[in-house]
């Protein structure tokens, strides 16, 4: 046993106050997490999907954690006001792993729609307990398992058959603490059959501490629903993320998931993604700018469980100074799975010698009439565009940012939300100008 002993022992000292700080649902779970992690541990970097980042060592500081629910005095609105403003959404903030209810406008929802926190809204509605838990695997996974060992709190998020959600959901992400901390936040998603929705999440950083942040999200999308999801990180150094995203979609359903890293410290998304009915289509895009000593992992996984489905992939990088990136992405085609179409691409720029790129796209193929492929691309700027630009006149300086701008941006046009993908290629610009760290009163990214 390794960094985890630490929490385990923590929670077996403090079972009874984060049992009494949570509800029935979440804690009908946590032993059997609990036995989880104590048999397989917190994953090393010998496991296949954890090569590239060292999880035991990002556990090993005493970092704090809230279990009695201290309330922590913050203005969402004055820490949330630096690069990314409503934008044109259905604006709600989560604080840490706690739901904001204080004192913000009423959002007018579809009826039927819920957006709450998790806790409480796991008291209300029995049928969650039908969800939670269900795919986030914590026997196959020691981050799920240590989340779900103690997750106190989280988002639920709930689209009932039929509904179309024409506003688009956003959802702002808030680390705000005194001290060095450990957040466990949980989040659950439910479109139902025939649903539309899209779902905008922004990560940030209130303070200059380090934060240790490990987030679960279970997503089912019913037959013939809708999901878009959008993930954007704009953290600091001291900050690090460890997202777990578990996604079912049902016959004829569509997802797209889209997630950029614009600023962070460590960074490991991992997303598992299922097909369980014929007819449904997925996007799975990411892009990555990185600098410093910056380290970005993203892990998918994309499931052909049934046959007729179609899933696309497209993941690029931009890495500079001496950051890390690393990207593993693995399509499993099952028997059964006939019919299937995948694309997978992965697409790197390396700006500088010391800058680092792991890449591993795979295929598992078990079927016979499919269509599928994958491929993966490390590299600089190219020359003779570099040339060209620069025999009009264009300096090389602003010559090499308009060409990696040009590639990151590549993915955000796959963004279907036009306001999103409008700001986003501002941030992308600003980002590589050096200026998304330079907010009026802002340390924690100096």
């Amino acid at each position: 046993m390794g960094s985890d002993k630490q929490y385990i022992d923590l929670y077996n000292e403090a079972r009874d106050v984060i049992f009494s700080h949570s509800s029935s649902v979440m804690n009908a779970v946590r032993e059997e997490a609990k036995e989880a992690l104590v048999s397989n541990g917190l994953p090393s970097m010998k496991v296949e999907r954890y090569k590239y980042t060292d999880i035991q060592k990002l556990f090993e500081p005493n970092y704090g954690v809230n279990l009695n629910r201290l309330e922590i005095p913050i203005n969402p609105y004055d820490a949330f006001k630096c690069d990314v403003p409503n934008l044109s959404t259905s604006l709600y903030f989560v604080v840490n792993d706690q739901f904001y209810d204080k004192s913000l406008p009423k959002v007018q929802l579809p009826e039927g729609m819920v957006v709450d926190s998790l806790r409480k809204a796991s008291e209300k509605y029995d049928f969650i307990e039908k969800y939670y838990g269900k795919i986030a695997d914590s026997s196959k996974d020691g981050i799920t398992a240590l989340n779900t060992m103690l997750a106190q709190d989280g988002l639920f998020i709930y689209v009932p058959k039929n509904v179309k959600v024409d506003r688009a959901i956003q959802i702002v992400n808030i680390l705000r603490s005194d001290v060095d901390l450990m957040v466990n936040r949980r989040v659950l998603i439910v479109v139902e059959e025939g649903a539309e929705v899209k779902l905008l999440f922004c990560d940030d950083s209130a303070d200059d501490r380090n934060f240790l942040g490990t987030q679960v999200i279970e997503a089912f999308v019913g037959d013939n629903a809708s999901l878009d999801l959008y993930c954007l990180e704009e953290t600091h150094i001291k900050n690090v993320r460890l997202s777990n995203l578990y996604i079912h979609q049902n016959r004829d359903s569509r997802v797209r998931h889209n997630i950029i890293t614009l600023h962070n410290g460590v960074t490991r998304n991992r997303t598992d993604l299922t097909f369980e009915g014929e007819g449904a289509e997925c996007w799975l895009n990411g892009a990555v700018i990185a600098d410093k000593h910056q380290h970005v992992d993203n892990n998918t996984l994309i499931d052909h469980k049934v046959g007729n489905c179609t899933s696309h992939e497209l993941y690029k990088y931009v890495v500079d100074n001496n950051a890390t990136g690393a990207f593993a992405g693995r399509i499993l085609v099952r028997k059964d799975a006939q019919k299937t179409v995948s694309e997978e691409v992965n697409q790197n720029l390396c700006v500088t010698d010391e800058a680092r790129m792991f890449t591993q796209p795979m295929l598992e193929i078990y079927a016979d009439d499919v269509k599928c492929s994958h491929g993966s691309t490390v590299g600089q700027l190219n020359d003779q565009a570099l040339f060209y630009m620069r025999q009009r006149g264009i300096s090389l300086d602003e010559a090499k940012l308009l060409l990696q701008q040009a590639f990151i941006n590549e993915v955000v046009d796959n963004i279907h939300l036009e306001p999103l993908r409008d700001r986003l290629r501002f941030l992308v610009e600003k980002r590589f100008r050096g200026e998304l760290n330079k907010c009026s009163g802002c340390k924690a990214c100096q």
